[in-house]
Order: C-alpha cells, then sequence, then structure tokens
C-alpha cells in the first residue's frame, strides 16, 4: 500500500510540476486566444503548489523534518501570492486597454501612462512577495535535499544558491524589480532549478521510492 502511495505522489508532483511551467511558458508565449492564455497563466499556481506538496510527501517517506515542513509551508503560501499577483495583473493590463480605447476627457496618454505605472506598483509589492516566499521555500526544500540518498548534492546546493541569491537581489533592489533595475533577475533560475527537479525525479521514477530509503 506505502509503495502504491508513493508511486501516485511522485507521478502528482512531476506532472503537475512540469504542467505547471508548461501553462506559464505556453500562457506567455504561444499566440493562443486571450482567454486560453489567461486560464493557463491562472493554472501555474495551483499547479504548482500540488507540486509542492507532493514533493513534501515523497521526501517525507525519507525524513520527516521541521526544515521539510517550513519548506511546504512556505512555497504553499507563495504560490497562493502568485496567484494573487497574476489575478491583479492581467486585470490591471485589462482595465488600463479599455481606459486606453474609451473616451478619456481631459486625461492625456502621458497622464494615463503615470496612472498605470502607479496602480501596476500594487503588483509589483506582490510579485516581491511571492519572490520572498518562494525564495525561503526553495531553500528549504534543497537544504532537506542535500542529506537525501537519492539526489545529488550539487542540485541542492544550486537550489540552495539560487534562493539566496533571488531573495538577496529582490531585497536589495526593493522596491524595483532586480531586471528591471539593470541587474539580474534569479527567478527564473529557481525555475529552471524546479524543472531540472522534475526532470530528474521523471528520469529516476522507479528508483525514487520510500522502501530505498531504508
Amino acid at each position: 500500500m506505502q509503495t502504491i502511495l508513493s508511486k501516485k505522489w511522485l507521478s502528482l508532483t512531476i506532472y503537475c510540476g512540469l504542467s505547471a511551467f508548461l501553462s506559464y511558458f505556453l500562457a506567455a508565449f504561444a499566440p493562443f486566444h486571450e482567454k486560453i492564455s489567461v486560464v493557463l497563466a491562472f493554472a501555474f499556481g495551483p499547479l504548482f503548489m500540488l507540486a509542492s506538496v507532493g514533493l513534501y510527501f515523497i521526501l517525507r517517506q525519507w525524513r520527516d523534518s521541521i526544515n521539510l515542513r517550513i519548506a511546504v509551508l512556505f512555497n504553499i503560501v507563495a504560490t497562493a501570492m502568485l496567484t494573487m499577483m497574476l489575478t491583479v495583473q492581467l486585470t490591471i493590463q485589462a482595465y488600463h486597454q479599455q481606459f486606453k480605447a474609451a473616451d478619456r476627457g481631459s486625461v492625456s496618454e502621458e497622464q494615463l501612462k503615470w496612472i498605470y505605472q502607479e496602480v501596476n506598483s500594487v503588483q509589483l509589492g506582490m510579485d516581491l512577495a511571492w519572490d520572498i516566499f518562494i525564495s525561503i521555500g526553495t531553500f528549504f526544500f534543497a537544504l532537506v535535499m542535500y542529506k537525501h540518498p537519492k539526489i545529488h548534492k550539487i542540485l541542492s546546493v544550486l537550489g540552495m544558491v539560487f534562493a539566496i541569491l533571488l531573495l538577496g537581489f529582490n531585497l536589495a533592489y526593493f522596491p524595483e524589480p532586480p531586471g528591471e533595475a539593470g541587474s539580474v533577475d534569479f527567478g527564473p533560475f529557481v525555475a529552471i532549478w524546479y524543472m531540472a527537479l522534475m526532470v530528474w525525479m521523471l528520469i529516476n521514477k522507479k528508483t525514487v521510492n520510500a522502501e530505498e530509503y531504508t
């Protein structure tokens, strides 16, 4: 029974994780209808949340710890914040386009631009909150993996390094995002790390089982 449950959690983690990043990529770059792109964008948060919970249960079968519980807690909160951020971001953009096309009276194009920038700063603050929580969650997940018998230490170390850099650069350049300040945004590096982890688990699916840890 334990083996069957382990395999189900592993499958859930891998496929939800890979689907999350695929949905975000398609929403950002694929030429789909606007409504489809919105659904794909909103799917990222819930899918990545499920992948984080699945990762927790996979690692818990090897060894439960406070660090592991901190990791999943922060990742769950992070994905909820990300969904809120994307919702606010897309809502602001949609209403801005409506205001641009409507009769604005005496409001000039330059004034409308400044209004948009001021209102858009709300979602930038939410973006920072997401980065804070996902970097902490990622750091603790990677920390737990460091002594895992099946996961290579390089993968674990990279996760911790990217998480620290993501948090550090966001706090250093606050309130402006590092990428917009001409610096490096380590968000994509963290995303690539999770994708690499999901691919590694997919490749090693037959060996990542609870009974092999004992």
